[in-house]
C-alpha cells in the first residue's frame, strides 16, 4: 500500500497570481452585471458607515452583535419608512407640477430679464436670452423628468434587496472583515493592516459627514425656500442637497435652478421680481458660506487634502462611471488611493512606510487620529 502523498503547497507567486485572477474575476463580473449590484453596493455603504453605531451599542449594553444590528436595522427601516410616507408624496406630486409647469417657468424668467435688460437701455443684449426653440427645449426638459411611480415596481423590489443586504453587513461584517486579514501574509500583516486601516477610517468619515451634509442642506435649503414662498421646494432642496456631493460646481448649480424658478414665478411678496431672485440668491450664498465656515469643518474636518481641480475632475469621472454612486465613492476613493502611493513610494524607495503613513495621516485627519494610527502597528 503506497504512503499518503502529502499535498502540495503553492510557491508565494502562484499565490499571488490566484489571488489576482479572483480579483479581476470579481470585478469583471461586477462590471458585467452592471446596475443589478448597485443596491448592494449602497447596502455596503450604509452599513459600512453605521458600524460604529452597532459597536456602540453592543458595547454599552451589551448585547450580542445580532441583537444590536437588529435595532439600527430597524431605525433605518422606520427612517425610510417616514421619508416614503411623508417626503415622497410631496416630491412626486412637485415633479409632476414642474413638468407641466416648466415651459411657463423659462418664458416668464425669459420676459423679466428682457424688461431688466430693456430698463437699462440694454435691449440688444435679448438675443442672448431669448434662444431659438427655447420651447421646444423646454417641453423636451419637461419629458425627461420622468415620475417616480412608473419606477415603483422595480424600486420596490430594489429597496427590498437593499434592506436585507444592509442588515447582513451590520451583523456580519467584522467576520468577514477578520476573515480577510486572515488572508494577509503574516510577514506583511502589520503594514497591510495598518494602511488598510487608515484607508478604513477616511472613507467611512468622509461618506458619513457627504451623507449628514445632504441631509441638513437638502432639510434647510427647504425650509428656506418654503418661506419665500418658492414652488418646488421640496424638489428643488433634495437637488440641493445631492448637488453638494459635486464641489464648487454643484453649489452653484443649485442656485442657479432656483434662481430661473424664481424669475419664472410671481414672488408672494410684491417685491421686483428681480429683488425676489436676488434674496434666493443671497439665501444660497449664506447658506453656502456658513457650510464652508461652520458646517464642513465641524461635520467632515480635513479628511481629504486634494486640490480642488482633482476633486471635481474625480467627481465628473466618477458620476459619468457609476452614476450618483460614482459620485458618492469618488473623492474618498482617491484619497485612498493617494494615502496607498504614499505606502508603495516608501517601498519602492526602501523606507519605513509606516512613518510615512503616520506623517501623511497627521496632516490629512489631524493629531487625534495621528495617535490612534500610531497604536496600531503595536496593538498588530
Amino acid at each position: 500500500m503506497l504512503p499518503p502523498m502529502a499535498p502540495s503547497r503553492w510557491t508565494p507567486v502562484t499565490k499571488r497570481i490566484a489571488l489576482l485572477v479572483l480579483v479581476a474575476a470579481g470585478v469583471l463580473l461586477m462590471a458585467r452585471l452592471g446596475e443589478l449590484v448597485f443596491p448592494f453596493v449602497w447596502a455596503f455603504i450604509l452599513g459600512y458607515v453605521l458600524l460604529p453605531v452597532v459597536a456602540l451599542i453592543e458595547r454599552r449594553t451589551g448585547m450580542r452583535r445580532g441583537f444590536a444590528a437588529g435595532i439600527v436595522f430597524l431605525v433605518i427601516v422606520g427612517s425610510i419608512a417616514v421619508l416614503l410616507r411623508v417626503v415622497a408624496p410631496l416630491a412626486i406630486g412637485e415633479v409632476r407640477d414642474l413638468q407641466r409647469a416648466l415651459p411657463a417657468l423659462l418664458t416668464n424668467a425669459q420676459g423679466t430679464v428682457g424688461d431688466w435688460l430693456d430698463s437699462i437701455g440694454a435691449g440688444d443684449l435679448k438675443t442672448l436670452v431669448f434662444v431659438q426653440g427655447t420651447q421646444g427645449i423646454s417641453l423636451g426638459l419637461g419629458r425627461m423628468i420622468v415620475p417616480l411611480a412608473t419606477a415603483i415596481g422595480r424600486f420596490a423590489l430594489e429597496l427590498l434587496i437593499f434592506l436585507i443586504a444592509v442588515f447582513f453587513v451590520l451583523r456580519d461584517a467584522p467576520r468577514v472583515f477578520e476573515a480577510i486579514r486572515g488572508l494577509i501574509p503574516r510577514e506583511h500583516r502589520v503594514e497591510i493592516v495598518h494602511i488598510g486601516d487608515q484607508v478604513s477610517l477616511l472613507i467611512s468619515r468622509y461618506i458619513r459627514g457627504q451623507l449628514v451634509l445632504v441631509a441638513l442642506m437638502a432639510s434647510v435649503t427647504t425650509i428656506g425656500l418654503s418661506l419665500l414662498g418658492l414652488p418646488y421646494a421640496v424638489v428643488l432642496g433634495i437637488a440641493t442637497g445631492w448637488l453638494e456631493l459635486v464641489p464648487i460646481v454643484g453649489p452653484i448649480t443649485a442656485g442657479a435652478i432656483a434662481s430661473v424658478v424664481a424669475l419664472g414665478h410671481q414672488n408672494p411678496f410684491g417685491w421686483s421680481q428681480l429683488s425676489y431672485v436676488v434674496v434666493v440668491i443671497v439665501m444660497y450664498t449664506v447658506l453656502r458660506h456658513a457650510e464652508d465656515y461652520f458646517v464642513i469643518p465641524l461635520v467632515i474636518g480635513r479628511i481629504v487634502r486634494l486640490h480642488p481641480i482633482v476633486v471635481i475632475f474625480s467627481v465628473l469621472a466618477g458620476g459619468a462611471l457609476l452614476g450618483l454612486l460614482g459620485v458618492v465613492l469618488a473623492v474618498p476613493t482617491v484619497a485612498a488611493l493617494r494615502l496607498v502611493l504614499v505606502y508603495v513610494m516608501a517601498k519602492l524607495r526602501d523606507e519605513d512606510p509606516l512613518v510615512k503613513l503616520e506623517r501623511e495621516i497627521e496632516e490629512t485627519t489631524g493629531t487625534i487620529e495621528a495617535a490612534e494610527a500610531r497604536a496600531l502597528p503595536r496593538q498588530a
